[in-house]
């Protein structure tokens, strides 16, 4: 009689399902489902799927498997996984899937609204110092005191992209979630207010300063989606690629959008809702406002330079060149002898780049210990906080440009990142980003610990006065 062994039949069994083809999904839902979603949608990670790669080469997506991507949550496979393996995971992101639609009937029918029985931010408190802390590990948001640093609030939301957006009056503030979820919080009392599912797969959003529109830039269907201060849904304009983001434009009644993929800049007028556009020299895959002037710094991944644009007479005022793609949304303005500078960290290259923007060079440029992601500051605080993808953070006098000797370890072995401060800057708030971290909070002139409070994955905070007045 023919008898199979346990092993042959597992050899056996592995054969047919990678004859039937089944083998690159099991790779998928082992090595890529817990991130990028069961669906390829995407999660904490981009969408895996014909449109949202067509501008990837196959060498291409098999470098990022193989060898991760800096400074993201990409990690490399290299290890675990063979170059065939690999292969197969980028013929399964090939696979076509059906037409992706989520509109604006869609988004009614979503909503959900909630009822605040406890009122749990007292009068007393002051509102522009509120602090949100986004934990990944539990997709929760906690609110605090930024004066007493107590919990006020805890509210779950899901897998967070994006920073909170306030309004200027400290009424409400929007998160969004990476699978379309949009929450709205009631800063005024404290408490959820409504919930409405805006797209599949959400880049992030954008909230005037009078709260009176809010713009959902989506990654799945590829569109904008506008809605009112109380998130009914009033436009959604189909987007030719995918979204690096959507920002209230300082100053402005109007947001303005850019794709990864394209060289566009969009141009979104409210209360009129009208969507512009024009051509820019290569995609803003990464831009942040230059505070004072209606200038904006951009680059594109795969790009070799930095642009200086400005949005008034729509045209390049300067270019540097770089390495990589700087960390431009994730970096920060501050001023020296009456001069503005930025300060500016680097994918891949443990680098901070020092930029004089009167002159539009760089002043300085400083290595660091590892290529971290941001870089933050606050005019009461007299240093440059850069973070290092390590345990350290590093410090830089903003007077002499000059590295410290000290740098700042939270927990050793433990990564340190994402700087916040309260309203006044007085004191600095670190993510350590662990499944057992913490947000520890130091004097920011003195450097000395105060508070730690404990946090699961703690990957963003977010002061409220600090994030509505200088617009990052």
């Amino acid at each position: 009689m023919w008898r199979l062994s346990l092993s042959g039949l597992v050899l056996l069994l592995g054969t047919a399902l990678a004859a039937c083809g089944h083998e690159p999904w099991v790779l998928y839902r082992e090595r890529c489902a817990s991130c990028h979603g069961s669906s390829r949608y995407g999660g904490y990670g981009p969408p895996l799927i014909p449109s949202a790669l067509r501008r990837k080469t196959d060498p291409q997506l098999l470098a990022v498997i193989l060898e991760g991507r800096p400074n993201t949550q990409m990690p490399a496979f290299a290890e675990v996984l063979d170059e065939a393996e690999a292969r197969s995971l980028v013929a399964l992101m090939r696979e076509p899937v059906g037409d992706i639609a989520w509109g604006v009937q869609d988004i009614r029918a979503s909503r959900i609204d909630y009822e605040i029985e406890l009122e749990r931010i007292p009068p007393s408190v002051r509102r522009e110092n509120l602090i949100l802390v986004v934990e990944r590990g539990t997709g929760s948001v906690s609110v605090l005191d930024g004066d007493s640093m107590r919990e006020l609030d805890r509210y779950e939301v899901g897998r967070i992209h994006g920073g909170p957006k306030f309004d200027r009056a400290y009424r409400k503030v929007l998160v969004s979630t990476r699978d379309g979820t949009l929450a709205a919080y009631d800063l005024e009392r404290g408490g959820l207010v409504t919930k409405v599912k805006v797209g599949v797969n959400t880049r992030n959003v954008a909230l005037s300063p009078n709260g009176d529109f809010a713009a959902v830039a989506n990654q799945l269907p590829a569109n904008l989606v506008v809605l009112d201060g109380d998130l009914a849904p009033l436009r959604s304009f189909p987007l030719p690629g995918q979204p690096s983001g959507v920002y209230q434009l300082p100053g402005e009644n109007r947001f303005l959008l850019a794709l990864r993929d394209a060289p566009r800049l969009y141009r979104i007028d409210y209360p009129e809702l009208t969507l512009n556009s024009d051509e820019v020299p290569e995609p803003f895959e990464d831009f942040v406002f230059v505070p004072g002037r209606k200038q904006l710094l951009a680059s594109s991944r795969g790009g070799q330079r930095l642009l200086l644009y400005d949005l008034g007479e729509r045209k390049v005022l300067g270019e540097l060149p770089t390495e990589g793609l700087p960390h431009l949304f994730s970096a920060c303005f501050f001023t020296r002898d009456g001069a503005l500078y930025a300060a500016v960290n680097h994918i891949g290259v443990p680098r901070l780049s020092l930029i004089a923007m009167d002159s539009f060079r760089i002043e300085k440029e400083i290595s660091l210990r590892g290529s971290g992601y941001f870089v933050r500051t606050h005019p009461g605080t007299p240093y440059l906080w850069a973070d290092t993808n390590t345990e350290e953070i590093q410090l830089i006098d903003k007077q002499s440009l000059e590295l410290l000797e000290r740098a700042l370890v939270p927990e050793p072995m433990k990564k340190a990142m994402h700087v916040e401060f309260t309203a006044d800057g007085r004191r600095a708030l670190v993510s350590i980003w662990d499944s057992q971290g913490a947000v520890v909070v130091y004097d920011s002139r003195t450097l000395e610990e105060l508070r730690r409070l404990p946090y699961d994955m703690p990957i963003g905070k977010y002061n409220a006065f600090n994030k509505t007045r200088f617009m990052r």
